[in-house]
């Protein structure tokens, strides 16, 4: 190549629209040459080889292998070609790995035409470039570090530790505002000041029963009421108790923007509480009460599971259920009914533990009560369900479900989904061959006024419905990133077809192997519904 000759680009990212603006940018540009486009990391490395470029513009996560796989394969075979990695992830772990693959430049995504152009410059010449963006990511990491670092030296001290985070979270935090309570009102933390509380009362009860950090952006729905407004994204975290499955406190930060991509700061919080759930633990608590405590919760859910699943003529069913402790907050039933039909239930209880095991146990009752009184109406059962809920307890847990009504004869499933994760429809026949039933209705035991809306799906021979709870796509590597939806949808793909023990074995295994053995913070329950005939 001479000096005249422009810069020849490949561009590799999973979203056309993406590659469709990269691609004017680039053809906007006599130095520039477009010569190749990809739709994942597999076809990049092809298009290297096809056309040998000067400078790829690499996405991180895309389907069949991602951009840091791809960056090394392509480094390893053709060290002349530099990798520019263009992305909207700020962790400092993902930075870091794509630089060890052999990335020369690691971008965010919200850079101008002119500052792209320069960039693909200054890479082609072989100058490592790190956004300002993500240079400020690894900052905030390693400031955490030292954070946890030193939170190891105060003894369980909450003063001790509030005085470390006002000297610390500010740089770790910037942009942002953030609170750290630890129930029942004490605030170990609040910046900037003087400020409006960022979560009101209602928020922090709601939030004394998650499970996980949740992330609220314009016009999401809040759990316990109202709409989220423009302007500021909000992370809300609870912080892990000691020996029960409810929170002790929670992290709520308001982020002065909408984020685009949440893991690197949902990384940050997520760390920021398990360091206040280590101090508020007393040391040497003893554990023998809650060690009884779960052997009976465990005693209770043993006595409601199904012991598997149900033999359906002209069906394949399969069931499994992998809690990540002693005891589970999910759980799955199957019902028969008259005509055979069969109820089925996969439910997410927002707790662990003997609270869990009670709640888990009457909701399993109602169910099946309503199940046979509305044989054919999931949206009745489920409203009449969480009217009793909401009649006979006095607590804050909800439950997330999905309930159908399957009548196995001819195929057709009545479906009511209450704020449960979306099971997947696998189908042979449609031109979309996998299908989200997504939520038509808030989780039970919210409000009195809930309803909830009924639909119907139709099997052909060889369809297959995986019902699933969050275990599978929160479950993380060592590296924390999570297993996540796309890589779920991935599987299941190339599943299509398959009998239902298949399906289920195949979808566990991949987590296990993304797992990598990691600690699971989360159960997971499965269902997998496949018609044959």
């Amino acid at each position: 190549m001479t000096d005249k000759d422009p810069i020849r680009v490949v561009i590799a990212d999973d979203q056309a629209i993406v590659r469709s603006g990269l691609g004017a940018f680039v053809m906007a540009y006599d130095q520039l040459d477009l010569v190749g486009e990809a739709k994942d990391g597999t076809e990049a490395v092809e298009l290297c080889e096809m056309v040998g470029p000067d400078v790829v513009l690499m996405d991180l996560k895309m389907p069949r292998m991602d951009g840091i796989a791809a960056t090394r394969v392509i480094r390893q075979r053709w060290p002349n070609i530099h990798v520019l990695m263009l992305t909207s992830f700020r962790e400092k772990e993902k930075i870091q790995a794509a630089l060890d693959a052999g990335a020369t430049g690691y971008l965010l995504k919200d850079l101008s035409a002119e500052e792209l152009v320069e960039a693909i410059m200054q890479v082609y010449q072989g100058r490592r470039l790190i956004s300002q963006a993500a240079s400020e990511a690894i900052f905030q990491s390693e400031l955490m570090d030292s954070l946890e670092e030193d939170s190891r030296l105060i003894e369980h001290s909450l003063d001790k530790l509030s005085h470390l985070f006002t000297e610390r979270l500010p740089g770790i935090f910037p942009d942002c505002q953030v609170q750290v309570r630890v129930f029942p009102d004490r605030d170990l933390y609040q910046h900037p000041l003087p400020v409006p509380e960022p979560a009101v009362e209602a928020a922090w009860r709601w939030l004394a029963s998650a499970e996980g950090a949740v992330v609220f952006s314009i016009g999401d729905t809040y759990p316990w009421g109202g709409v989220h407004a423009p302007g500021r994204d909000l992370v809300m975290a609870p912080i892990p108790g000691a020996t029960t499955g409810r929170a002790s406190g929670g992290v709520a930060l308001l982020y002065r923007g909408e984020l685009q991509e949440h893991d690197e700061l949902l990384n940050l919080v997520e760390r920021l509480a398990r360091l206040v759930s280590q101090q508020a633990q007393p040391a040497g608590q003893p554990v023998a009460e809650a060690s009884q405590e779960l052997e009976m919760a465990w005693r209770i859910q043993a006595g409601i599971m199904p012991e598997g699943a149900p033999s359906v003529r002209g069906w394949d069913i399969s069931a499994q259920l992998e809690p990540a402790r002693e005891t589970s907050g999910d759980f799955f039933d199957f019902i028969p009914l008259a005509n055979n039909k069969w109820a089925l239930v996969i439910a997410d209880v927002t707790d662990k533990g003997l609270g869990a095991a009670v709640f888990m146990a009457m909701c399993s009752t109602l169910i099946r009560n309503y199940a046979a009184r509305y044989p054919t109406l999931p949206a009745i059962a489920m409203s009449s369900v969480n009217e009793r809920i909401l009649s006979d307890t006095r607590g804050s847990l909800f439950v997330t479900a999905f309930y159908g009504i399957l009548e196995a004869d001819i195929g057709r499933m009545r479906y009511v989904n209450a704020g449960h994760n979306p099971p997947f429809f696998l189908s042979s026949l449609k031109s979309k061959p996998l299908d989200r039933l997504t939520r038509t209705g808030i989780p039970l035991g919210i409000s009195q006024d809930s309803t909830w809306q009924q639909k119907v799906i139709k099997f052909s021979p060889g369809d297959a419905l995986v019902l699933y709870t969050d275990g599978i796509t929160e479950a993380r590597n060592q590296r924390g990133d999570y297993f996540g939806e796309q890589r779920l949808m991935n599987v299941l793909r190339a599943s299509i077809g398959l009998p239902a023990q298949q399906i289920q074995q195949a979808l566990l295994d991949e987590v296990m192997r993304f797992s990598a053995g990691a600690p699971r913070d989360d159960d997971i329950a499965l269902i997998v519904l496949a018609r044959r005939e």
